[in-house]
């Protein structure tokens, strides 16, 4: 169920209960937050609700309240006043944690099934996201446990809890009331929630950070607008918690990852198998399950030339890439596929020259750009908003410019190229070529 949490004075809980009627499943009456309100208040909010009713009891006192006959009561699993407890209501025996998740949560949840209840609640900080995929690998496997973590690396849980059975998860229509803690609305708006369920498949970005992808918008859309009953979520993994992403997603229905930086180049020994251009790359950017066995790919820089070739082909044509790392070894791969010819501009000119090498190409310094003629100019350095890469003096008019950075606003670079005469395109035209080729990939159907 989805429970909307009201808390506040009289006044402000009536206005959500409103609202919560029309959107959640169950409401929540945190009386530990509402202790401006009298039992006559309580009792009037609660004729108000149409959907069933938790009351969540903190201290003994707050037991006077069960005289009102909520649907359910949580109280902590441990507490002293437990067997008081009114048998017509049923219990959620919860435990939480607001520091840690603890390792043990199996033997942590035998022991809150030595005290009856109608399920058992399991609220934990996490503190990296395997923290929370092990919560979820516990719910799927416990028919009884309701299992979240709080913190933003515990969002993750209140998203997929119908995909692993979990009976609660607790949403708010505006102020959070635990860290992690999402709006109804984006539950409901982004991730379809209410459409979520054991058959639902789970895609993940994977990578550190993460805070500033759109791929969750994106993909989320995509999958409803193709009606694929899949999810789409982020997930901060870092380098050292790879082995153990893989471990406890195994049981999990994840059936494709999206890859970002640091961890392109770090997957590669968790595969099976990884496709011929990837490899030469040396870098994955997506990874697809196919029958329990993860398979590896990159569509980078197919994303980027088929951004570039909406507006002519490169064949023959000099392709001028700006960096020599990951993202400009696989646009560099794929404009030579293409029939490009490439030329690297690298602050490094060794390390340019490397890059050179593996696609017939040719290096120079970012100093020598001005006296180069080209056709296409690609930048996959990390400057933005307020810096280029090269002065606007030496970039060429009329040129086909694309900048890899992701940003709602045109990079310093492409307001020059525009300057100039030419045409720029934003790095968010190609996150959508290659996000759609990661669709292909994943099999999910055009």
């Amino acid at each position: 169920m989805l429970v909307c949490v009201i808390q506040g004075n009289f006044t402000a809980a009536k206005k959500e209960i409103l609202l919560a009627n029309e959107q959640a499943e169950c409401i929540e009456f945190r009386l530990d937050l509402m202790e401006a309100c009298s039992l006559e208040e309580i009792a009037t909010l609660k004729s108000l609700c149409t959907l069933p009713v938790i009351f969540t009891c903190r201290e003994k006192s707050q037991l006077s309240f069960l005289s009102l006959k909520p649907d359910f009561v949580d109280v902590a699993w441990d507490a002293p006043y437990y067997e008081t407890i009114p048998p017509e209501i049923k219990v959620i025996a919860s435990h939480h944690d607001f520091e840690k998740t603890p390792e043990d949560l199996k033997g942590l949840l035998t022991q809150m099934r030595k005290k009856k209840a109608h399920f058992y609640k399991i609220a934990t900080f996490a503190r990296t996201s395997i923290d929370a995929l092990r919560m979820l690998d516990l719910t799927q496997k416990e028919t009884d446990v309701a299992g979240m973590c709080m913190g933003e690396l515990g969002a993750m849980t209140r998203i997929l809890g119908p995909i692993v059975n979990s009976p609660l998860t607790y949403t708010v229509l505006q102020n959070e009331t635990a860290p992690g803690q999402l709006l109804i609305d984006d539950l409901i708006r982004i991730y379809h929630f209410k459409k979520l369920n054991p058959s639902t498949k789970i895609y993940a970005l994977i990578g550190d950070p993460i805070k500033h992808s759109i791929g969750y918008l994106f993909h989320n859309q995509m999958f409803q607008k193709k009606n694929v009953n899949a999810v789409y979520v982020n997930l901060l993994i870092r380098k050292e918690e790879v082995s153990s992403f893989f471990k406890w997603i195994k049981d999990l229905p994840f059936m494709g990852v999206s890859v970002t930086m640091p961890l392109k180049e770090i997957v590669a020994p968790y595969l099976t198998s990884i496709d011929k251009e990837a490899e030469k790359i040396g870098a994955i950017n997506t990874l697809i399950n196919k029958e329990g066995e993860w398979h590896g790919t990159n569509t980078d820089g197919k994303g980027a030339l088929n951004a570039l070739e909406k507006r002519g082909a490169v064949a023959g044509k000099v392709v001028l890439i700006l960096g020599a790392g990951g993202a400009a070894k696989a646009i560099a791969q794929e404009a030579f596929l293409r029939g490009g010819k490439v030329v690297i501009a690298n602050r490094t000119l060794e390390k340019g020259k490397n890059l050179a090498a593996l696609v017939s190409g040719e290096a120079i310094s970012l100093d020598a750009i001005g006296h180069y003629s080209y056709s296409f100019l690609v930048n996959t350095t990390p400057l933005g908003r307020d810096a280029s890469p090269v002065p606007n003096k030496d970039i060429q008019k009329g040129t086909i410019a694309l900048d890899a950075l992701v940003s709602k606003e045109k990079t310093l670079l492409l307001e020059w190229v525009e300057e100039l005469g030419g045409e720029a395109i934003q790095g968010r035209e190609m996150f959508t070529e290659q996000a759609l080729l990661q669709q292909e990939a994943w099999a999910i159907c055009p």
